[in-house]
């Protein structure tokens, strides 16, 4: 697996990845919650073009690429081919994807039913989480795990937490990451690169396979430098 960064203790590199991490979750949980409007769409390519830094993996970097080179004239079009291909992959009558439940998925893979609903609801609960579900969604679908990763990553990068907070935060993440996420989001981001015609959803396939292994890597960096 190849990364923009090779793991290392150098504090640059943790500096600027606790910095971009929460950027990370919020672009995937945006393109993957969302319908790529032609507001999202000139959003993001805003951000990347002005903050080249931004992404931490090589599909994050080629996103970028692609969205440096969109002209302005080319917004509306782009935006409706990737509503297209966002219905096709997630919310037509017949989507490729038609569950992102970490149970459902892993089930689908393992040809084995899988429940982990229970549990993750009471790791909700113990971080003090609850979560506005719009279309009640299940506890383990997608987007609720990646949030919660977002939201423990903005209480980690809280420089006022004592040691011991941080330290807590942290094991939290990777217990998290290594017990859910880990099991199934990487292995879906590789089925819709291999099921995608989008170039941004390709890349969005690419960062889900490869940033939640980093993001993982870091963390475990980032205890033992403060233990």
């Amino acid at each position: 697996m190849n990364m923009t960064m090779e793991l290392s203790k150098d504090s640059e590199e943790c500096t600027l990845w606790k910095k971009r991490r929460g950027w990370m979750y919020q672009l995937l949980i945006d393109f993957l919650g969302n319908s790529p409007s032609l507001s999202l769409i000139s959003q993001w390519r805003q951000h990347m073009v002005t903050r080249e830094d931004v992404l931490l993996t090589e599909g994050g970097q080629r996103l970028i690429h692609y969205f440096s080179n969109i002209h302005p004239s080319q917004l509306i079009e782009i935006s409706e081919v990737e509503k297209k291909e966002y219905r096709r992959l997630f919310e037509g009558t017949q989507p490729l994807f038609p569950s992102l439940c970490e149970s459902s998925y892993i089930s689908k893979v393992r040809e084995k039913q899988v429940d982990c609903t229970a549990d993750i609801r009471e790791v909700y609960v113990r971080s003090g989480i609850a979560f506005n579900k719009l279309s009640h969604e299940h506890d383990d679908y997608i987007l609720i795990e990646l949030e919660y990763m977002a939201i423990l990553a903005e209480r980690t990068s809280d420089h006022r937490r004592i040691r011991i907070a941080q330290l807590s935060l942290i094991d939290d993440q990777i217990k998290f990451l290594e017990d859910h996420v880990m099991n199934w989001v990487p292995i879906f981001g590789e089925d819709l690169m291999n099921e995608t015609h989008s170039p941004i959803y390709t890349e969005i396939g690419s960062i889900l396979r490869d940033f939640i292994t980093y993001d993982r890597r870091m963390l475990h960096t980032w205890r033992e430098n403060l233990s």
